[in-house]
């Protein structure tokens, strides 16, 4: 056989069809050469994705936990306070209750639509809902004027026992109503600059959160967009602007290219890399193929201006608090970041795929935008029901 071995020889895939067009050669005497193999493995490729597709979307309608009601059948149900319990119509998972952050009064554009989607797809996963309204679950100018007085005065004093009495509150909030998944979302919202810049009872509550977490491992986190700047912000990560990061425009660009509203159908959708040996790794290997270096690639709604500091020094503590990067854009902005605990963050919008899940996994001329609803559903998936 003559010829040269192309670079995607590497991969398992090609190494098993090499292995059988030689044995073709051995068995049947059939002068193959490489440069054949090369060319009827391009269309081997392309049958073996195809099928992958039919496979995965067959088994994983189910894994979804989508909805078996048509979307034309189901019923938007008015929103009830933040200390009551949402729950799905049936079959609901008492062991799994999700806290998530948001509040009635609307404080970014669309974040009410967005976070009512959000708990839509939850119900859809059949687990308890509960609403953590951060302008509700906490009395702040009370607890700051008892934490002056309680300090004297001492003003340095005061914002560390404000701070102490927030994590109590949210603690016990958390622990009555058995939380043990939180959902922290975006939707506009930025820690480094205006026109929507943080609220004090936001970042506050997502402070206390995170500490609570820290206690308490077993309750699962997930950071979405601005979710992912607030818990690295709790910790002393330095965010900033993305064109801090990147200088070229169009790219600066292209992280806001699904705004105003991630979940929108057809928004495009931004790349994102996924490191080797990552947990977020090992999670869609079961969806994607890699390439000759191990990195996988996928694709998701992205709708953000700040993003976690990428230079050395925040990389280096990063790594020393016990965080991974898990995954960057084309552009080098850090996309996700995993935890010691297992939990992974993301600054793009996986759930929005999994918002619109019913329609994104039938769009048969959009095989990247369903492969990536797949991923999201396991991203989704792996939240609520790993151990």
């Amino acid at each position: 056989m003559a010829g040269s071995i192309p670079a995607q020889a590497t991969s398992l895939s090609y190494q098993i069809y090499f292995f059988v067009a030689k044995c073709s050669v051995v068995c049947y005497n059939i002068d193959i050469s490489v440069e054949r193999v090369n060319y009827m493995y391009k269309y081997y490729i392309r049958i073996f994705n195809i099928l992958l597709i039919i496979v995965l979307l067959l088994s994983n309608i189910a894994y979804a936990g989508v909805s078996e009601k048509p979307a034309s059948q189901h019923v938007t149900r008015k929103e009830e306070p933040a200390s009551t319990i949402l729950t799905a119509e049936n079959r609901v998972n008492d062991d799994i209750v999700v806290g998530l952050l948001k509040t009635e009064e609307e404080t970014y554009p669309h974040e009410l639509g967005l976070s009512q989607n959000v708990y839509e797809m939850f119900n859809n996963f059949r687990v308890k809902i509960v609403l953590i309204d951060y302008n509700k679950i906490i009395s702040l100018k009370k607890i700051q004027t008892e934490s002056l007085n309680l300090a004297k005065q001492d003003e340095t004093l005061a914002k560390k026992l404000t701070l102490d009495r927030i994590k109590v509150e949210v603690a016990q909030f958390i622990k009555e109503h058995k939380i043990n998944r939180i959902f922290i979302p975006g939707n506009y919202y930025n820690l480094h600059s205006e026109p929507f810049p943080t609220t004090p009872c936001r970042q506050l509550v997502t402070e206390a959160i995170v500490k609570v977490i820290d206690d308490n491992p077993a309750i699962h986190l997930l950071g979405i967009c601005g979710g992912l700047q607030g818990i690295m912000n709790a910790k002393g990560i330095e965010v900033v602007s993305v064109a801090n990061l990147v200088s070229d425009e169009e790219k600066q660009r292209s992280h806001l290219k699904s705004a105003p509203n991630p979940q929108k159908e057809d928004v495009p959708l931004q790349q994102i890399k996924i490191i080797p040996n990552s947990r977020l790794a090992e999670l869609v290997a079961k969806f994607l193929i890699p390439n000759e270096n191990g990195w996988f690639s996928t694709y998701f709604p992205d709708a953000h201006s700040g993003a976690v500091s990428n230079t050395p020094e925040n990389r280096r503590k990063l790594e020393l608090l016990g965080y991974k990067v898990a995954a960057f854009s084309s552009g080098g902005v850090i996309e996700a970041i995993e935890d010691k605990h297992g939990n992974i963050y993301f600054q793009s919008h996986p759930e929005a795929l999994v918002v619109k899940s019913d329609k994104n996994l039938y769009l048969s001329n959009h095989k990247e935008r369903q492969v990536s609803t797949l991923v999201a559903i396991a991203i989704i998936n792996d939240f609520l029901y790993r151990a």
